[in-house]
């Protein structure tokens, strides 16, 4: 546990310096500095860095990676999305991301100093190379990924040797729960229980709406003629990619912004699990594109001293007091804030009741915490994607099993299609146990026997 906590500790520390020398490679040094006081600032990266969560290695790899594709490296882009992958598989998610990155990378100086002495002896014409140089960066940017997604499929071939064993991916599968579209009537739901979560990026309400207010800014600034924008020496950087015609500012920001909206947007519309540390990986992004915004505004209000300390002042505020409250464990996000309260008890409970032999467990949210906590047993655990799959399972044995299924508080919601489903079986949902939290008395967990009938 010690050497876990450790190994995150230091995935922190190395994604401040990877943020930093990203930021100095696309916006320059003094929003460099900015994107990492605000980094080491962010309640996401101050929560989850002393976890044993693998979140933060995930970070560090996407920030290599993101760094790798600004100087234009394919290869190196591609092994480090790959090692993010090897970590933790959700960082497919953040491919698209890294791709646009390679495409807008530019090589180093003395590489490019290079290239046109050869293009200059070839009579290259620069207009015909790029393209070529994008498909060479793509694809050696899918070699690397491949390079390292191939290892950890042998891997995990070499690893597992009976055939019931279900793979890595299979059972994060199945241990996460599945994935589905969620239908538009559901949307709004699913926007409240993401801004539950999401509204603790900046540490409190003011910090978040500073956050975004600073990414409206830099946003603003980044749709300026570049030209321009260097002329009257807005977010102005004596080293800044701004003055360098070959990186794209702009197109940085765009990319950026618009993977955030994309990657909120798909945890929508996706059932994925509103869960804090989905959010860990647009942290330093914010932090990036936050600084950006905040360097431009302190030029924007050059001549009006009064203003410009004004806005240090409250930034700054608003900021050490959200990671004030994160180091000090005062908001719910990184460790286990109570969420799974009362999940002892819940497992008292199916160790009692439910038949060793002929008893079945129907899991679908909690199943790594099951092969914990139910170690000694009932075996008989059987996951469910949807109530068609839990129906699939009972048709097979329809009599003398008993069944049950546990929701959690914040899937009660979803007890409803499952309802239905046995409803139309013959079947229903008898309540067995209520397990409540000691300090609210919120419902944590829900125990229920499926019997014939309709439950009651």
């Amino acid at each position: 546990m010690a050497s876990g906590w450790l190994l995150n500790l230091l995935a922190s520390f190395l994604s401040l310096l990877l943020l930093w020398w990203l930021a100095r490679r696309i916006y320059g040094p003094r929003t460099a500095r900015w994107a990492l006081a605000l980094f080491a600032l962010s309640p996401f990266a101050i929560a989850f860095a002393p976890t044993l969560y693998t979140d933060p290695m995930l970070v560090m790899w996407l920030l290599l990676a993101l760094l790798a594709a600004s100087y234009g490296s394919g290869l190196g882009a591609g092994l480090a999305l790959g090692m993010a992958f090897a970590t933790k598989q959700n960082a497919l998610l953040f491919a698209p991301l890294v791709l646009g990155a390679v495409l807008l990378g530019t090589a180093p100086a003395f590489w490019q100093r290079w290239r046109k002495k050869i293009n200059a002896t070839h009579h290259v014409s620069r207009i015909t190379n790029r393209p070529l140089t994008s498909v060479f960066r793509l694809l050696v940017f899918a070699a690397g990924f491949y390079y390292v997604w191939f290892k950890v499929w042998q891997w995990d071939g070499w690893r597992i040797l009976p055939v019931e064993i279900p793979s890595f991916w299979e059972q994060s599968w199945r241990s996460y729960g599945g994935l589905a579209l969620v239908g538009p009537a559901q949307w709004p739901g699913r926007i409240a229980q993401w801004w539950e979560v999401g509204q603790w990026l900046g540490g409190w309400l003011v910090g978040t709406i500073a956050l975004v207010v600073l990414v409206a800014v830099g946003m603003k600034q980044s749709t300026v003629n570049n030209q321009q924008s260097t002329k009257n020496g807005a977010g102005g950087d004596s080293q800044s990619a701004i003055r360098n015609p070959q990186f794209a500012i702009r197109n940085w920001s765009l990319l950026l912004v618009v993977f955030i909206l994309a990657y909120l947007a798909l945890h929508v519309v996706v059932s994925f699990q509103a869960w804090d540390r989905y959010l860990l990986g647009l942290a330093p992004l914010l932090a990036l594109l936050a600084a950006r915004g905040l360097v431009v505004a302190w030029d924007g209000l050059a001549g009006r001293r009064l203003l410009r300390w004004g806005l240090a002042l409250l930034v700054g505020f608003s900021l050490l007091w959200g990671a004030g409250q994160a180091a000090t464990a005062h908001i719910p996000i990184g460790g286990d804030h109570g969420a799974y309260t009362g999940i002892e008890e819940v497992a008292d409970y199916l160790q009692t009741h439910v038949p060793a032999r002929r008893g079945v467990v129907y899991q679908r949210w909690l199943g790594w915490h099951w092969n914990w906590y139910l170690w000694d047993g009932p075996r008989g655990r059987v996951y469910w994607a949807d109530p068609a799959m839990l129906l699939a399972d009972i048709r097979t044995a329809p009599e003398g099993y008993e069944r049950y299924v546990v929701f959690p508080g914040w899937h009660l919601d979803e007890r409803a299609p499952l309802e239905r489903a046995l409803a139309a079986e013959g079947l229903g949902l008898a309540e067995r146990l209520i397990v409540r939290h000691s300090e609210d008395e919120r419902v944590q967990f829900v125990v229920y026997e499926i019997v014939a009938g309709d439950g009651s």
